[in-house]
């Protein structure tokens, strides 16, 4: 009898080991879920970049614009054109100040094209605590298309998205909430959000970063509601016909060309019925293959030969 007591007490204790592990793992995943999102997307500041030689004109003539996102007030800028026909909508990256495509934006402007961007939330001139997410872009992205459109597209006919990373995510999803587009082009961009937050997460907790997607998910879904969470490319590309330009470095150090980008999904992408429209560029030049030199050349200046081939296909897609 003493041995069988013995042997229910050791099991009690055990029940209770695990019952405790438990409600310790309910309590604390929330809180450790919570800690690392946010570490993972802080405010970004930046020291103005100095303007300078070629950039100078259509700095001086720029136009501040700014409008809503929730809470927080944006910062963007109009570069106008006197052809009023295309506007292209500049969508930065992640770390990333709209000046930093002053590159693109001359090589768009020198086609006639007006050039509307803004620094999202979060970042450099705009405001915000940090930049919240991957969807805030998304959420950036389509306050600045509805601020656009209340303003009758300053006056241009149609709308071009160019989003790079995390603006290339957002430029590929954006279509799901309604706005006229007439082509993307998305660069070094993830399918959906929760596929971007999955990959540092692997890289910071390792495979315990799955058993705490659910988690994440609903952490996501608390913050931004469901319909952002949840929408991605391949969504968008199924839902609509806006012709797309899917472009992804070979050597892409922060976003795997065959793990989350977009570009990896174009099986998916090519197995819907609704969208033929959608053209791929894999970049694999040696210097202008990763994440943020596929933008540019050894010089700093725009990757001529990528640039030109992002021409062809607005103006293919704009007439």
């Amino acid at each position: 009898m003493k041995t069988s007591k013995t042997k229910n007490s050791k099991l009690k204790l055990v029940i209770r080991i695990i019952v405790v592990f438990i409600i310790l793992n309910i309590i604390a995943c929330p809180i450790i879920t919570k800690v690392i999102y946010d570490s993972m997307f802080p405010r970004y500041d930046c020291d103005p970049i100095v303007i300078e030689g070629k950039y100078e004109a259509i700095v001086a003539n720029r136009e501040t614009e700014k409008f809503s996102s929730g809470d927080n007030e944006l910062v963007g800028y109009l570069y106008d054109s006197d052809e009023q026909d295309v506007l292209v909508v500049v969508v930065p990256g992640m770390n990333a100040s709209m000046d930093e495509y002053l590159p693109q934006i001359l090589r768009f402007s020198e086609e006639g094209w007006g050039v509307f961007t803004f620094d999202p939330t979060g970042t450099c001139l705009s405001e915000g605590k940090s930049m919240i997410g991957f969807e805030q872009e998304l959420l950036d992205l389509d306050e600045a298309l509805t601020f656009v459109e209340s303003n009758g597209n300053f006056g241009y006919e149609k709308i071009v998205l160019f989003g790079h990373s995390r603006g290339g995510y957002a430029a590929t999803a954006v279509p799901l909430f309604d706005h006229d587009i007439a082509c993307i082009i998305s660069i070094g961009g993830i399918n959906s959000a929760m596929e971007g937050i999955m990959e540092p997460a692997v890289g910071m907790m390792g495979g315990f970063a799955y058993a705490n997607y659910p988690m994440l998910y609903l952490y996501n879904i608390m913050i931004f509601g469901k319909g952002y969470v949840d929408a991605n490319a391949v969504e968008a590309m199924d839902k609509t016909d806006v012709p797309t330009l899917i472009i992804h470095g070979s050597e892409d150090e922060r976003i795997a060309v065959d793990k989350y980008s977009t570009y990896s999904h174009q099986a998916d992408i090519e197995a819907t019925d609704v969208n033929d429209e959608v053209d791929y560029i894999l970049a694999t030049e040696e210097g202008c293959n990763g994440h943020s030199d596929i933008l540019r050349n050894s010089e700093g200046e725009a990757n001529i030969e990528l640039m030109e081939e992002i021409i062809s296909f607005i103006a293919q897609n704009v007439q």
